[in-house]
């Protein structure tokens, strides 16, 4: 294990600490993100769908949120970035038992935040009777039907939908905490439709906040590099894992 800045000066960077995590044989590569006392993490990043997917891409939003107090952890899924694997080999049944693994290194004294992307979103709604977490903030929330499960990703497979029997859906159904999504206006990837019905499945959830961005999908690519909304994003997410405390 060790601590990193990534390259940016101490001074600006909360400490960071890599590790590695085991599940169901594979070895997934995560970093810690501290905030200034040192506590153990209640949020936790799933990331999306693809070969360049990274545990990094976030660190944007996990950098501000351990400044203002909130450690956090997140991985890379097998077959993605340093993690052992093979990513065609991998189902979404796989990758959701990957996020327990992880989720079992959060702070055992607090209902965890779970913070996800695209398929990761999928994943975290899916966990929620599992997790039985205080917040979701879902940016650009992919969904699958459940006949998805257990597909290889090498294999052809559906593209996402607000499908009725979706896991996410079934999942997003039991969550009774503050929910927060943030959608892309020019998203080539997921219909507008399963950010609708996000919504309309979240029927428990105590509190329920949506922004929209001018991006595509790739909203990790585009968001730290506009100030306005980048500040809009992290002020939200910043209030999201701090009032959910409440």
């Amino acid at each position: 294990m060790s601590v990193h800045d990534h390259g940016a000066p101490a001074a600006t960077l909360p400490p960071a600490e890599d590790l590695f995590l085991h599940a169901a044989g594979q070895r997934l590569a995560a970093t810690r993100v501290y905030a200034p006392d040192g506590a153990a993490p209640d949020v936790v990043h799933l990331h999306g769908f693809g070969t360049t997917a990274s545990r990094h891409a976030v660190r944007y939003l996990l950098d501000d949120l351990a400044a203002h107090g909130h450690s956090s952890l997140t991985f890379e899924y097998s077959g993605n970035g340093e993690s052992t694997g093979e990513l065609e080999r991998a189902t979404l049944r796989q990758r959701r038992n990957e996020s327990l693994a992880a989720a079992r290194l959060l702070d055992e004294d607090r209902r965890p935040v779970l913070v996800g992307t695209s398929m990761g979103a999928h994943l975290a709604a899916w966990t929620v009777p599992d997790l039985r977490p205080r917040a979701l903030a879902l940016f650009c929330p992919a969904a699958y039907p459940d006949s998805e499960a257990d597909v290889r990703f090498g294999q052809e497979r559906a593209k996402p939908g607000p499908y009725a029997d979706s896991p996410a859906f079934a999942g997003i159904r039991a969550f009774d905490g503050d929910l927060l999504i943030v959608a892309a206006e020019h998203d080539q990837v997921v219909p507008g439709s399963v950010i609708d019905a996000y919504f309309s499945h979240a029927v428990q959830a105590r509190s329920r906040r949506l922004i929209r961005l001018g991006c595509d999908h790739f909203i990790h690519r585009w968001l730290p590099a506009q100030a306005e909304q980048r500040r809009e994003v992290l002020g939200a997410l910043r209030a999201l894992v701090t009032d959910s405390l409440r």
